[in-house]
């Protein structure tokens, strides 16, 4: 592991090159490297290192999500990272929004601990717009997980969490109660949440990095069929959230 690191901060210190700007936020974002859960880097920008991350792992990464990589190191992400005004302890979960439609405001939401815990929630409880900090899973509540990553599979197990089902029709408008969230796939691979907020437009988070309101398109998030979430290109069906009755972990 030593000879490793030192081939690739030699390469970095050595090497030239350019990283260009995207308004991609879906997908790859970096490398996560850990030895314990308080033992983490995150490296991003640093191409030479990246590339020998992926080749590091190449034999356990799919011919799918090695092609996504590939294509994608060396961008820069630019992305709005908003400060907590609230002082809550973001510890003390469940945290549950209000069964009414949620405001986007990623500041003061749920306490801002969308924010102040950003790594350990992910689309799923922003969209639910509850905080669990344990990075929550479809059905794992439930004891009953997605079987695989398709629409059928999801919808089934998010269904056992709690979320109700509305079918694929663009909902006009604001539920009585509840709110509105929108599922995704990224096919065989991963799947996305977003949710429809009180101004009409709809938010989301992508896995550990920062809610946002736009799409890879840098536009905002007015008609979901329409926004680019790519490699998400799946898009599923629409449900109600209702906080109080979603139970997720």
């Amino acid at each position: 592991m030593k000879s490793i690191a030192s081939n690739m901060i030699k390469d970095y210190d050595n090497g030239t090159f350019s990283i260009k700007s995207t308004t991609r936020i879906m997908g790859y974002q970096g490398f996560s490297v850990s030895c314990s859960i308080d033992n983490e880097i995150f490296i991003h920008g640093v191409i030479p290192i990246e590339k020998k991350l992926l080749e590091s792992g190449r034999a356990y990464l799919s011919p799918t999500i090695i092609r996504h990589v590939s294509e994608h190191i060396g961008e820069s992400i630019v992305m709005t990272h908003y400060r907590s005004l609230t002082r809550i302890n973001c510890d003390r979960v469940p945290i549950k929004g209000p069964d009414s439609v949620p405001v986007f405001n990623p500041q003061t939401d749920n306490g801002g601990c969308f924010i102040t815990k950003q790594s350990k929630n992910n689309c799923y409880a922003y969209a639910t717009d509850i905080v669990t900090n344990t990075f929550p899973q479809p059905g794992r509540y439930s004891g009953k997980t997605p079987s695989s990553m398709t629409c059928e599979s999801v919808r089934n197990a998010c269904i056992q969490d709690g979320l109700i089902y509305k079918g694929t029709t663009l909902p006009l408008g604001q539920p009585k109660i509840g709110h509105y969230v929108a599922l995704f796939i990224w096919p065989h691979r991963d799947y996305h949440w977003i949710r429809k907020d009180a101004n009409g437009y709809w938010s989301h988070k992508p896995g550990p990095g920062p809610v946002t309101n736009r799409d890879n398109m840098g536009l905002l998030i007015v008609n979901p069929l329409k926004s680019n979430f790519t490699p998400w290109t799946l898009f599923c069906a629409y449900f109600i959230a209702q906080p109080s009755k979603v139970h997720i972990n």
